[in-house]
This record gives structure tokens, sequence and C-alpha cells, in this order.
């Protein structure tokens, strides 16, 4: 039926317009498309604006005949006589031809959009490498929207939090794809190079049903480097203080009509660090080879893309090999991934096109902690269909498609449990269709609004999932905004939580249901001009209230419960930021965020566990001429917040703390070359594993962490490009 609807809304003609397309012809014949060119009727204030891929589509003139004009800095202006109504593709040509000329200028490495429907937050390559940048968990080091912890003591794993809400409640996607979900869900942010990001969009709120409906909190989306934007070449080395090594390799294929990356990695890390004294590492010993190969056809008419990813990991850690009663962290990941897109522009009919997305994915992950043995199977496919089209003109545009997810995970759990399983296997399919619709009035308002149903075949129910997101610009610098939507995710306990598995606790596991939570925001943006420099001030404020989660209850002593919300569970996140070049090349970024999370645990309304009560930011950015040097200082304050009652603790809140973090970069005609530090006061959390001596006993837990559990650590890297 669907099917139907896409090939008869092809042909749909859009009454009283007259529609094409303006181009240049290069010499070999191809053409180029020119966005923002100037298309309207002589002797009138009736005109239109080219989009992105110089599509236009304007009013009939009260009259015929009728002469068109098209004009574009840098080209002649078009004129053509225009009878009657139809489809005319413009070819303008340059008004002069330029010597090669290199234009420098200042452009921010954080952008909030004024403009956007939706709260948007892009992080650039600029502002990723402001610090060391490893992998996606150290890439939100000068961001306050998106907090990065570790989760244990023993593993090495990081975990992001945002609007006060674990990593898993946030959708972490790959240029619109599924990224982090599943298997990956644990050590998957580990799994993206720094290096390979060419910009991170931060999504507050529930986004778009497009995308899925999974994001309760909002939406992380990666943007990896594109053959026609990446270096020729790109090499990065990094060294670090304790040791570790970290590779990557980069080259782009930039000719012919299928242009390519090749993205690999390689990190190293064979050191036995004990710094705190526990006989524990402090890190564990790591290997990671990671490949990523994309291919990409455009024509006129045409994006077609696909890729192929490999990736092997090896975390050995726990006890260092003198210590006589040892302990065992032996985790191993295996990853296999193809994703393709394929998009459809219809010239004739500007404004429409179709796109395919389709994503494969084999990850196989095993983990040992102590006693607790993990394994894991994941095998998922991925495809999400979508129409775009307008209503009468393009201020109503229209979105549809269907949307198929399926996912077989194959688990086995021995060791502190109540129920010994082997080779249990769960089946999840969740199929949707999702319509959008967007309006646009003049340059003052915007509405996004948009329904999904997703039926889930192990509870048989179809989920319906509304979302609104409306902007009002009550000035050209200021943009009020609001959200409100609701979402569903399945909770996959084991992988999400590993870090609970690096203790003695009895797991008791219930028979539990989906995610379902609504989310409501407000968000202000006002871009500004003081002594003729230019700043931006950023508020909003979210509340997620959950229909029903699963609670992670860490509540009793030497006890892990999984089971379904009985009562409340409510989220609520405020956070202010503000931007401002305080003189020439120097740039203060600072944000405040305040986080009130409760939960219900087993009838006890609490503070969720480990999350701070308010965190804050300063990062001040320097540069010289032409950049040349350039320098990022970063202060982060993380607030008191709640542990979980323990033997083996005194008192159950966290104290607060300060981090602090600084880059010195120099860079020269074809390399750069940093040198950095982190944690630079050396603050640590005093016996991050409770009961180390001891750990076979009941006491021992490395799972409550509350601050760095590493001291000061110093790197150096150096970076190659040819462009």
């Amino acid at each position: 039926m669907i099917a139907i609807v896409l090939i008869a809304t092809i042909n749909t003609k859009a009454q009283n317009k007259i529609k094409g397309r303006v181009v240049e012809q290069l010499k070999d014949g191809s053409e180029i498309p020119i966005p923002g060119a100037n298309v309207y009727w002589e002797g009138t204030t009736i005109g239109v604006a080219t989009n992105t891929e110089g599509f236009y589509l304007i009013s009939e003139p009260e009259a015929y005949p009728a002469t068109m004009l098209v004009s574009f800095v840098g080209y002649q202006t078009y004129k053509q006589v225009i009878n009657e109504w139809g489809n005319y593709h413009i070819y303008i040509t340059s008004s002069v031809e330029l010597d090669e000329v290199k234009v420098k200028g200042k452009v921010n490495t954080t952008k909030i959009s004024a403009i956007n429907t939706l709260n948007i937050q892009t992080l650039s390559a600029g502002e990723l490498e402001k610090a060391a940048c490893c992998n996606l968990s150290e890439s939100f080091g000068t961001n306050a929207t998106v907090d990065v912890n570790f989760t244990d003591a023993v593993s090495g794993a990081k975990q992001i939090q945002m609007l006060g809400l674990d990593g898993v409640y946030a959708q972490i996607t790959q240029e619109n794809m599924p990224l982090i979900r599943g298997m990956s869900s644990a050590y998957g942010l580990n799994y993206v190079p720094g290096t390979w990001i060419e910009a991170i969009q931060i999504i507050k709120g529930v986004g778009s049903v497009i995308n899925g409906f999974e994001s309760l909190a909002g939406q992380i989306n990666l943007e990896y480097f594109k053959p026609e934007s990446a270096p020729k070449l790109f090499w990065n080395m990094y060294y670090n203080s304790e040791g570790k090594l970290e590779n990557n390799l980069q080259f782009a294929k930039k000719e012919g009509n299928w242009k390519s990356n090749l993205f690999t990695h390689v990190s190293y890390f064979d050191k036995e660090v004990d710094n705190s004294g526990d006989g524990f590492l402090d890190m564990p010993k790591t290997k990671q080879v990671n490949i990523l190969n994309r291919w990409e056809y455009k024509d006129k008419n045409y994006h077609i893309a696909f890729t192929a990813r490999g990736l092997v990991e090896d975390r050995v850690g726990g006890t260092i090999q003198k210590v006589s009663n040892p302990y065992l962290v032996d985790i191993h990941n295996n990853l296999l991934e193809f994703t393709s897109k394929t998009g459809m522009i219809l010239p004739k009919l500007p404004g429409k096109s179709m796109g395919l997305l389709t994503s494969f994915r084999r990850h196989n992950q095993t983990a040992i902690f102590g006693k607790n043995d993990y394994k894991g199977l994941q095998e998922s496919a991925y495809l999400n269909l979508i129409r775009q089209t307008y209503i009468s003109n393009t201020n109503h545009i229209l979105k549809y498609g269907m949307s198929y997810y399926a996912d077989r995970y194959t688990e086995s759990f021995n060791g502190n449990i109540d129920a010994f399983f082997s080779d249990k296997v769960r089946v999840d399919l969740m199929t949707g269709i999702f319509s959008e619709y967007a309006f646009k009035w003049g340059e003052s308002f915007n509405l996004v609004a948009g329904i999904r149903a997703d039926y889930y075949n192990n509870t048989e129910e179809i989920n319906c999932l509304p979302r609104i997101n409306m902007k009002y610009n009550p000035t050209e610098n200021t943009a009020i905004r609001f959200s409100a939507g609701r979402a569903f995710r399945i909770a996959n306990v084991f992988v999400e939580n590993a870090s609970f598995l690096a203790s003695t606790r009895e797991i008791t596991l219930g028979n539990l249901n989906p995610e379902i939570a609504w989310n409501y925001g407000t968000n202000i943006t006002y871009c500004f001009r003081f002594l003729g420099r230019e700043g931006t001030i950023n508020a909003d404020a979210y509340r997620t209230v959950f229909e029903n989660q699963v609670v992670v209850d860490i509540e009793t002593p030497g006890e892990l419960s999984f089971y379904n919300l009985n009562d409340e569970s409510i989220a609520n996140s405020m956070q202010i930021d503000l931007g401002y070049e305080l003189f020439k090349r120097f740039d203060v970024k600072m944000a405040y965020k305040i986080n009130d999370v409760t939960t219900t645990f087993d009838g006890a309304e609490k503070a969720i566990p480990l999350i701070p009560k308010d965190r804050a930011l300063l990062n001040i950015a320097y540069a010289t001429n032409f950049e040349k040097w350039t320098f990022d200082v970063t202060a982060n304050y993380i607030g008191k917040r709640r542990i979980p009652e323990h033997q083996e603790l005194e008192k159950y809140w966290a104290e607060s703390f300060y981090l602090y973090n600084a880059q010195i970069t120099k860079r020269f005609r074809y390399f750069d070359v940093y040198l950095g530090g982190e944690n630079l006061k050396d603050y640590k959390q005093n016996a991050p594993i409770l009961g180390a001596n001891y750990p076979d006993s009941p006491i021992f837990d490395a799972s409550l962490i509350h601050a760095p559990i590493n001291g000061r650590m110093i790197y150096v890297g150096f970076r190659y490009k040819i462009k």
C-alpha cells in the first residue's frame, strides 16, 4: 500500500508554480547546482532562492509572456522570456574567471542555531581537536550538554548522561542510522575514533519521528568525513603518560564518479598501572583494530553510499599478576557492520525525493568479571524508507515512510544470579510507519509535527508515538522553541549495566516490559553583539516522565535487581550556556546545569544514584593569527551525587569537585603537534574498589564510581594532513 502511495505522489503536480533547477555547466560537460541563486520576475517583487540542490519553485506571473531573471554573485545575470507553465533548467555562467584566492575567516566550532526548528547543537571537527578526543566518549570534554563518566573501576568503559538520564535513553546514530544500541551499549563509545568525525549534532528532546522510536532524552548523530571534505591523507599519532598508543590513518579518493574514504584505527595499551595501590589495574590492557570503508556515488538524480566496518577489541584487567587472590576481567568484542543509503532526487519535481537506509550488524561479546561470565551475540537488520513531497508549495513539507528493526539476541550468563541460563534467544521485531508535516510561516514560525506507530512482536501491541516541535522568532536574533513527544525502547539489561557485574551482588531478573516515556522541553536562544563582538545565550528546561521504566535497583547492599516501575520516575534538567568572543580570537564558553532526577525504588522515591545534582563548565580558547598556535583550557565542576548504601561506606553523598584540562597546539604548513593534560590537579576517588582485598566476599564492589579513578595524565600527539 505504501509503495502505491509513493508512486502516486511522484506525479503530483504543484498548481500555479513554475519550477526547475539552476546549474553551472563545467568544461567537461558535468553540472553543479547553484544554491541560493535569486529567481524572480522582472519588474515585480515576486522571487525565490534556490535550495541546496539548486532547485526553485516560483509562482506563475500575473500574465504571459513574462521575463524571468536569475542572478547570483560572481555569475552573469540570466534572462529568459517565459510564455507558458513548465519546468526550466537554467544554465548560468561565471562573470569572470579568477585565479585562486585564499580567504581566511573565523568560524565557531560549536554552533547553536536560531533557525532550525529542533534544538540542535553542532560540534565541528575543530571543537573535537580542542582535546585529545581519542574516541567518541572523549568528544564532549568541552561541551556541557553531554556528560561522560567511567562506569566502573576495572573495565575502562565510559558512559554518557544527557538530560539527567543514562546514555541508553539518548539515541546515538551515525548519519541517522543506528550506531550504539544492543551489544554496543557498554563499550560502543570507544568504537568511533574522534579523528573520523566531521561533526556531531546533539538534539535535545524527542526529535523527529523519521529517525526512530528510541530517543527518550535526545539524539546524538555523528557525521563522518565525506570524500569531498576529507583530506586526501590524514595521519594522527597519540601517546599518553600511562603508555597508551593510538594510530589513525585515513585516505580519501576524490576523483571519479565513485568517491571513497578509508578509515583505520589501532590502539594499544599493555602496561600494569596501579596508582591507587589496591592491587587492581587502574585501566585494563587494551588492543583494538577498527577499519571503516565508505563509497559514494552522486549525480543530479541519485546519491548512493555504502559503508563496511569491522572491529576487534580485547580488554584484560582485574588484579595485577603478583596478587595472591586474583580477580580476572576479560572482555572481547567482534563487530561486523554494513550500511547503505540510496537517495533519488526528482529534477522535474523540485522539493520531492525518496530515500532508503539499510544497516546490517553482527556483534559478538564475551565479558568475564570474576565469577560473572556473560556471552552475547546480536544479529540485526534495519531498514528505513522515506518519501518527501510538498502540499501546494514548499512551505508545507510532508515526509512519510516505513521502518523495520529486526534484532536477534543469543545470551548466556553464569554467575551471581538466581537462575542460570544458557543460549537464551530473544527476537525483537519492530515494524513502524510514520508521517511528519513541516510548516513554515514566513521567517518567524516553524512547526514540525509527526506521528509514528510501531508494532512490537513480543508484546503484540502497537505503540503510538506523537511528537511536535515548534519554533518562533520574535526577532531575527531570538528563537523560542517548544517540544513534546513520546518514545519507546527495549532494554538489554546485562550489556547496558555491565558495570554492575564488577561486584558480587546477587542478581534478580524479573519479566521486563519495554520502557515508555514522555519528554517535554522549552528553549530560548539569543544571538547578540556586544562591543562589536558576537555572543550567544542559550537556555532550556526539559522534563522526562516515564510511563514504564526498567528500574536498576542497587539500593540493597549485595543485591542487583531489575524490575518494572511501580510508581513515578521523573527527570528534570535545566541548563544555561553563554558563548562570547571576549576579544579577537579569544573565546569564552560558560554553562551551568541542574539535574533533579528521582525514581521509585521498591516503593520509596529516591534520587537516582551517581547522577550529579549540578554541573558547570568554563572553556577558554585563544588562537594566534592564522591559528599558528591555539590554547584551550577547560574547567569542569561536578556537584554532589548520592551513593547507595554499602558496608564499606560511612557517608552516602559524594562531595563536589573540579576537573581541569588543557591543550596547546602548534600548527605548521602540513602538520600539527599538540600537547595536553587531563585532570591536572590529580583529583581521584578514594578507594574506588570496595573490598579490593577480598574479591570473593559479599562486600566486593567496583561499580560505585563517582569521581575519576585515574590521576593526572599528560599526552602528546601529531597530525599530518594532505588536503
